[in-house]
């Protein structure tokens, strides 16, 4: 249920849908802890801005359109991750 279901295309409008996702939550949490108008406000955009974060880092690959996902350990399947930390100088001209 949307505390205020009117909100809804004014926060699409203005690109803060994602609010919408937190809304209900926060708003709840808002109530049992008597929080001030403020500090709910701040929640509701500290999870906005988290939610762009985590949305940016998802698109971050196909955005750099890798042929394939490669790891270190589909690389170097027989090397511990201690061993994979460790840097040899390759030889020099």
């Amino acid at each position: 249920m949307n505390p205020v279901p009117e909100l809804a295309p004014q926060l699409k409008q203005l690109r803060l849908s994602g609010i919408l996702d937190s809304l209900e939550a926060r708003n709840r949490q808002a109530i049992d802890s008597k929080l001030a108008f403020t500090e709910f406000l701040a929640l509701l955009i500290g999870d906005e801005l988290a939610r762009r974060e985590q949305k940016k880092f998802s698109l971050l690959p196909r955005r750099a359109q890798f042929r394939t996902t490669k790891t270190l350990e589909k690389n170097q399947p027989s090397l511990s991750p201690r061993e994979m930390l460790v840097c040899t100088p390759s030889a020099g001209p």
